[in-house]
């Protein structure tokens, strides 16, 4: 989903700035963008990950149109079937990133309410 939107608004002149997690599907997003495009890697369970692509973002563009938090995990069975760990990891990932990425990026889509 995070790809064809990217590649669709890409596609309708948008200014995208899309962050990816594995390394290879930077290269594929990016060869099918345009120029205008910038592909990133990020992690949203990483504090200085989110802090470096706030920085490029704002130096990027003056108008944050948008937030689109698409990144997760899961696995499908009952929960004796996973360990704590991925649990916790899931929960980092599928909501604490989340909230994490939403409260940087909050004060730029704030700051431009009519756009």
């Amino acid at each position: 989903f995070g790809h064809a939107l990217a590649i669709e608004l890409d596609k309708q002149g948008f200014n995208v700035l899309a962050g990816v997690y594995v390394n290879d599907n930077i290269v594929t997003l990016k060869n099918k963008l345009s120029s205008n495009a910038t592909v990133f890697r990020l992690d949203i369970t990483k504090d200085e990950d989110i802090n470096s692509v706030y920085a490029l973002v704002e130096k990027k563009t003056t108008t944050l149109h948008a937030l689109v938090n698409n990144a997760g995990i899961g696995i499908s069975g009952y929960i004796d079937w996973n360990t704590s760990e991925f649990l916790r990891k899931t929960m980092d990932v599928n909501f604490f990133g989340h909230v994490a990425m939403t409260k940087k990026f909050l004060p730029l889509l704030i700051s431009k309410r009519d756009s």
